[in-house]
């Protein structure tokens, strides 16, 4: 009976300890925070139009918002080289509602 009477007050300790511990870590944040991250939600479009979904405002109105950048990972020598060589092969797509290559319209 001791033993468990024992382990239940280190467990209750650890406890406590363990969310003081965590607690630490969450600091709140300044009124002036909360309304910098809500202009930046508002700009950008991410804040939660829907509660029901959780869809936000740039995804109900895409056209309301900027798109960011595309970037590519390849040089405009490399499209052009991969391009040639689609060509080259028939496999450049010939048909964009089928998604026919030049090589399929060419074997039909």
């Amino acid at each position: 009976m001791k033993n468990v009477r024992n382990s239940v007050i280190a467990l209750a300790l650890s406890a406590i300890a363990a969310g003081s511990v965590f607690a630490a870590d969450m600091t709140p944040k300044t009124r002036d925070q909360v309304r910098a991250e809500l202009a930046q939600a508002q700009r950008d479009g991410t804040l939660i139009s829907d509660g029901q979904t959780g869809a936000t405002f740039r995804q109900a109105f895409p056209g309301s918002y900027m798109q960011p950048a595309a970037s590519s990972t390849v040089s405009r020598d490399q499209v052009r080289a991969e391009l040639k060589e689609a060509q080259r092969d028939g496999s450049l797509v010939a048909d964009g509602q089928t998604g026919a290559t030049f090589r399929q319209i060419r074997s039909n």
